[in-house]
């Protein structure tokens, strides 16, 4: 018996006051390459030490897709509490294993599939809770575009990570049901939850010690740079296809080094998905800003990642692609006392507070324009090739996604030149990730939206509109689907007397059947239906 097994047991019972859910672990979804650092990956190793340490659960239960991943979990839950207990149970059963907490958590936003691999458990068994990241790839438009004809109920839910992420999703769900009710004069749609509940951050992580002065001279001695440097970060994934496009930001960091800011350097961390892309990072940006000096720290090694961002004056990042739905660089530097100076895009709106908005500002945002038909071809490509692809359709539509240049070049100016101002943004920062972002408060979100989906479940539970256990329509038992193949079909009451079990076992002992042992392990209609083959019994 295995470490984990040995520490479950057959009684599962959920913590008290722990946090009712039960996580689909694929591993894959928590777990960060350093060397290939992916967003959605960050953004589930956050959620899962969140998970384990604010939870209140020392009783966990997942979901594995194979058992090493529960292994795994296990090992990341008893470092947090060593007499952590986990029940996991296959794909197979999962239905089992969700029913146990009522609420199941999946990292993305594929419901609709789930909620029709919940059926034969019956619609009220427990809930459904996916999570949106990117909102531009063929699979999770697809389907968004599924949820109108799902069994998805009004006690699941899609966690939206920003309003604007929100608006998205609504603007699919509404497209699809319009079509719907054109096409097949459908009149009625039932839409799952859609909860804003942002990424969270753990802020004492990247919190500069003693104050952040201190920590930014330190920071500059470990890394080489000169203390009368002003110093512009970049920080994240290096991907000029799928999350910016650098040259506008490149070339104006050049032209304010040239005229306005002599000091001015720059600090790159992070890493690109193949060494051909950071050559053609490193080569480019020397052709279009020659004169300026760029330090490049590769975004592995990790140890250097609060480092960078005590080093800076001012945090850059100018996402105009529309794979983007959050954004967890912008509350890194918050949490590191960093102003921030963003693009008007998705999630960064809500984040990043600029003078003016309610609340202390923490950095500026610069307006952000497309025109009306962008995407249109994009859009077909995708749609005839699904996935293939994907990075080079994003990056051509990013193309025709502006930045206001002159406004950036005026708030990263007026930045560089109010220490006064930059220390007051970047101490609101890290007050207000605190407030709103940190997991702990995060955390109670989730807690809040189990317990409300629960209570939808349970009134339409005694409301008698669920659904009981059954197949999908479209996936129907052999008899139901294919019986008009058949000649005869003897009714589900046929029973003849069974043969002796020493004679069903003489007829499968052959090479033909013999990897079909179980079949005499239930007297159901495909072991009567044997009995006919072999001509055991008569009809």
């Amino acid at each position: 018996m295995s470490e984990v097994e040995a520490k479950n047991s057959s009684k599962s019972l959920q913590d008290p006051e722990g946090l009712p859910l039960t996580l689909f672990m694929a591993r894959d979804a928590y777990e960060v390459d350093p060397n290939n650092p992916m967003g959605r990956q960050s953004a589930g190793a956050s959620f899962l030490k969140a998970y384990l340490n604010y939870s209140g659960n020392t009783s966990h239960h997942l979901v594995v897709p194979h058992g090493d991943e529960g292994k795994w979990f296990h090992k990341q839950a008893c470092a947090v509490h060593a007499d952590s207990r986990t029940d996991m149970v296959g794909l197979g059963r999962w239905g089992e294993g969700a029913s146990r907490t009522g609420a199941f958590h999946v990292p993305d936003p594929g419901i609709n599939n789930w909620a029709w691999k919940r059926m034969p458990w019956g619609d009220d068994a427990f809930s459904i809770i996916g999570i949106v990241h990117t909102l531009c790839s063929y699979n999770v438009q697809h389907a968004l575009g599924q949820y109108a004809s799902a069994p998805v109920r009004s006690w699941d839910a899609l966690i939206c990570t920003s309003k604007a992420a929100r608006c998205v999703v609504e603007g699919f769900l509404e497209r699809q049901e319009v079509w719907l009710r054109n096409r097949n004069e459908a009149c009625r749609f039932e839409r799952p939850q859609l909860p804003v509940i942002p990424l969270g951050m753990h802020p004492n992580e990247w919190a500069p010690p003693v104050s952040k002065s201190t920590a930014c001279r330190k920071a500059r001695g470990e890394l080489g740079l000169r203390r009368e440097t002003q110093l512009v970060l970049l920080a994240g994934r290096l991907d000029l296809m799928t999350k910016y496009q650098p040259a506008p930001l490149i070339q104006c960091l050049g032209e304010l080094q040239q005229t306005q800011h002599p000091d001015l350097e720059l600090l790159v961390y992070g890493e690109a998905p193949s060494t051909k892309m950071m050559t053609l990072w490193k080569e480019t940006c020397r052709e279009l800003a020659p004169s300026l000096p760029i330090h490049w720290i590769p975004g592995r090694d990790i140890e250097l990642a609060k480092a960078v961002r005590w080093a800076a004056d001012v945090f850059v990042s100018l996402a105009d692609n529309p794979q983007e739905t959050f954004g967890i660089t912008p509350l890194e530097a918050m949490a590191a006392e960093l102003p921030c100076l963003v693009s008007d895009w998705d999630g960064y709106r809500e984040s990043v507070v600029q003078p003016g908005e309610p609340g202390e500002a923490t950095g500026f945002r610069v307006t952000t324009r497309l025109v009306a038909g962008l995407g249109k071809d994009e859009a077909q490509h995708l749609l005839m090739h699904q996935s293939d692809d994907y990075s080079r359709e994003v990056g051509r539509v990013a193309q025709g996604i502006a930045v206001d240049l002159e406004q950036f070049k005026q708030r990263l100016s007026k930045l560089l030149c109010s220490p006064d101002l930059r220390g007051a943004m970047g101490t609101a920062g890290r007050r207000r990730v605190e407030s709103r972002y940190h997991w702990k408060i995060v955390m109670e979100q989730w807690r809040g939206l189990t317990a409300d989906l629960t209570a939808r479940r349970h009134h339409a539970a005694a409301l008698g509109i669920t659904t009981p256990p059954q197949l999908p329509p479209w996936m129907p038992d052999t008899s139901t689907g294919y019986g008009c193949f058949a000649s005869e079909i003897l009714p589900a009451g046929w029973s003849p007397e069974a043969p002796a079990r020493e004679l069903e076992q003489q007829r499968l002992n052959n090479r033909f059947q013999s990897w079909d042992q179980n079949l005499l392990s239930k007297n159901d209609a495909r072991r009567r239906g044997w009995w006919l083959k072999q001509g055991l019994v008569k009809p």
